[in-house]
């Protein structure tokens, strides 16, 4: 299997990922950038810090940039906010009338 890197840019921060993860393909490489962006999203909702200056660029192997997954990009779509099918609220009990 391949391996993608996780490098995240954050205003003039930068942390390069020396690891990596093996993934199946380009695409489970964006769904763990875009599921990783989500959960630090939560984090800063909860601790504060901005929600707007975070970019993950996706390296495959050779170090070559195969997509970048910004924080704007996971938090919205066609000027609101995106919702996402394995949204575990969606499956949280709804009030009572």
């Amino acid at each position: 299997m391949p391996r993608y890197y996780f490098h995240v840019r954050e205003g003039q921060n930068f942390c390069r990922d020396e690891e990596g993860e093996e993934l199946e393909d380009t695409e489970a490489a964006r769904h763990e950038a875009i599921s990783s962006t989500r959960e630090i999203v939560g984090e800063k909702i909860l601790h504060g810090g901005s929600l707007d200056s975070r970019i993950i660029e996706i390296a495959d192997e050779t170090g070559k940039v195969v997509e970048t997954v910004s924080t704007r990009e996971v938090l919205l779509k066609g000027g609101g906010f995106r919702s996402y099918a394995d949204d575990v609220t969606e499956s949280a009990p709804k009030p009572q009338p």
